[in-house]
């Protein structure tokens, strides 16, 4: 009975060290896919710093260097099914020596009880405004508690990265859209949080012509 016992021992200890060991070897294994899928994301943000500069420059040598005139920005604010426009758009651009120019535009939507905005900004001559958010977008981040979820939304459009902010507790939602690395987009929803809410919005915008511009 002893012998017996003595190997039980033996085999359970030896079991237990492969565990430990198949334990420390999968720890490993995802240690280093986690540090690769940062070292890709981080190649995926620099090579989309440069994508950046290079539509800069095209802009640039072609004497496109201002924000749009937030009247012509306001041309792009859609129409949402099932809501009025809360009063007329708003709007304001400004120029800046040494840090370029941008504009925006903004509209109100009303339906009953529900609420929504929707606001253009332009920032044509000062991107590096928006670079701190693409390299978030590029790195795929994502995050979910009890309160809200956010996480990165396909539009199916080129030149185009969605990032939706779902609140769980009401019925809350926000969509920030950036358009060819120039323009940034928000919808802020109160009312309805569904995420085929937003995207219908998001249809309803001409983001083919925005990132064409």
């Amino acid at each position: 009975m002893r012998k017996l016992s003595f190997i039980v021992v033996i085999c359970c200890t030896a079991a237990f060290v492969s565990c430990k060991g198949n334990d420390k070897k999968t720890d490993n294994q995802e240690t280093a896919a986690e540090e690769n899928k940062m070292e890709n994301a981080a190649s995926d943000a620099k090579s989309g710093d440069e994508g950046k500069n290079a539509k800069w420059e095209q802009r640039k040598a072609k004497g496109d260097t201002l924000a749009l005139p937030y009247k012509d920005l306001q041309a792009y604010l859609p129409e949402i099914s099932g809501y009025s426009k809360d009063g007329g758009p708003k709007g304001s651009q400004m120029n800046m020596p040494g840090m370029g120019s941008w504009s925006e535009a903004e509209q109100n939507y009303v339906s009953g009880d529900k609420h929504v905005s929707v606001k253009f900004l332009d920032y044509n001559s000062a991107m590096q405004m928006l670079q701190g958010v693409t390299a978030v977008y590029a790195m795929g981040f994502s995050s979910e508690d009890d309160s809200k979820k956010q996480n990165k939304l396909d539009l199916g459009k080129k030149d185009v990265a969605a990032y939706e902010t779902i609140y769980k507790t009401d019925k809350r939602a926000e969509l920030a859209i950036v358009v060819a690395d120039r323009f940034f987009v928000t919808l802020d929803t109160n009312g309805d949080n569904s995420e085929e809410f937003l995207k219908d919005i998001a249809k309803s915008i001409n983001l083919d012509k925005l990132a064409g511009l």
